[in-house]
């Protein structure tokens, strides 16, 4: 089980000036790009360990001409532009990157496209005895993206063999903790299945976590795809994240369209899929979408989604930048873009963006102290048309969780310990407890 955060490099910290390309070298260069490179997330690691995370999950650093990074023209190079022109040194920066997080307790594991390629693709990176093959795109979704990418025939032996060879790379020469495999929707089930059975031989507590979801699909489509993509076992993934709750958190508190009522049962659907070998990671943003802020216009609202997200069972995912309530570029039209801003750090901060950061710290110490939050199991209190409770209990730990969203104060039945906030209760308004 882990606590995780996103990091898009190019858009979290500029650490090193000597890698800054010119805009004119990348074939798409996204306006809120800083040039961040490893080396910046390197220095931040410290401010990492401070928020309490426990896993870094690290947008594409494959070579490639984009600032998001998909577009990978050489699986076994590390992009220059976020690193360094010396393939050695660029190898030497990742490996210490790896090792500074160890060091403070935090797995880092990688974006890893397997679905596609850019247009642009290397072919004489492709180990000479493999013969590899692409494909015209399967899906809608692909027929958007083929003006970018060239998409692989996982139905040919050779090509999945090549594949399977990127990922086995990265673990051998890496001490890497897993990957996050990009549009795994896209990837056949007995090729999921192979590539974790090849993983794990290297790495037997290797992480692999899925991205399964239909970006025009409802929640019971993607629902039911995390469903099929599971299976009966553990052998493709040992997460896929859950864009069925995500799409409940942001219908009922970010646009306040649904019920509370719905939200806690959509919570209690999902918790069906976890298992002791699987457990569902859970988010409020990630980088195609907005940020979550913009959609709740109102701090109170952020506050409960995210405490919320600290009183699932399973695993969480932050987008850099949501422990500081980061508003993304409402100028961008494109919702897949208009996140993707610069990360900001405690010397730009206002007071609001240093309480969210200590409100952040906070649940995620209180998620790490209290077994109940992260891995207890649910029992349904109450509902209203402004609150919902809940308790979560392991063992001897036991948590009554309380989301009110009402404009009046509301009487609980007795005084009770709020965690959050560390102070007795008796009214409440707006917003998430902890109580006990």
């Amino acid at each position: 089980m882990f606590l995780g955060y996103h990091i898009l490099i190019k858009f979290y910290k500029n650490g090193e000036l000597t890698n800054d390309f010119p805009k004119e070298s990348y074939r798409y260069y996204e306006k809120n790009a800083i040039d961040g490179d490893l080396q910046g997330v390197i220095k931040e690691l410290d401010y990492l360990k401070e928020l309490g995370i426990d896993l870094i999950y690290l947008g594409p650093i494959f070579k490639s001409k984009t600032t998001h990074g998909y577009d990978i023209t050489n699986y076994f190079s590390i992009s220059e532009n976020i690193s360094s022109n010396s393939k050695e040194e660029a190898k030497a920066i990742f490996t210490k990157l790896i090792e500074d997080a160890h060091k403070r307790g935090i797995k880092v594991i990688i974006d890893l496209v397997l679905n596609h390629a850019s247009k642009e693709f290397d072919f004489n990176s492709i180990p000479k005895d493999l013969n590899v093959k692409t494909e015209s795109p399967r899906s809608p979704q692909e027929e958007r993206w083929q003006r970018s990418f060239l998409f692989w025939n996982l139905d040919d032996e050779d090509t999945r063999e090549f594949l399977i060879r990127v990922g086995e790379y990265w673990l051998k020469n890496f001490e890497l903790d897993g990957f996050r495999l990009d549009h795994a929707l896209g990837l056949p089930l007995n090729f999921l299945e192979e590539f974790s059975i090849r993983m794990k031989k290297i790495k037997k507590d290797a992480i692999i976590l899925g991205e399964v979801w239909e970006d025009e699909g409802d929640k019971l489509k993607n629902f039911n795809l995390l469903k099929k993509f599971k299976g009966d076992d553990a052998q493709r993934f040992t997460s896929m994240f859950d864009f069925s709750t995500y799409d409940t958190i942001k219908e009922v508190l970010g646009k306040k369209n649904g019920s509370l009522i719905e939200l806690y049962d959509q919570i209690v659907l999902s918790n069906k899929l976890n298992e002791r070998e699987f457990q569902l990671t859970y988010f409020i943003e990630n980088h195609d979408l907005p940020r979550f802020i913009d959609i709740c216009q109102e701090i109170e609202i952020f506050y409960i989604a995210v405490g919320l997200l600290m009183a699932l069972t399973g695993n969480v995912m932050l987008e850099y930048g949501n422990e500081i309530a980061l508003k993304g570029d409402q100028t961008i039209n494109n919702f897949h873009e208009s996140g993707r801003v610069a990360m900001k750090f405690k010397e730009d901060w206002s007071n609001l963006e240093k309480e969210t950061f200590n409100y952040c710290k906070n649940l995620i110490n209180l998620r790490k102290v209290h077994t109940s939050l992260s891995s207890g199991n649910y029992e349904f209190v109450n509902s209203e048309e402004n609150l919902l409770i809940f308790n979560k209990k392991e063992g001897y730990d036991e948590i009554k969780v309380v989301i009110y969203i009402g404009e009046q104060e509301y009487h609980l039945d007795k005084e009770y310990l709020d965690l959050i906030r560390n102070t007795k209760v008796l009214k409440l308004k707006k917003g998430i407890y902890y109580l006990q």
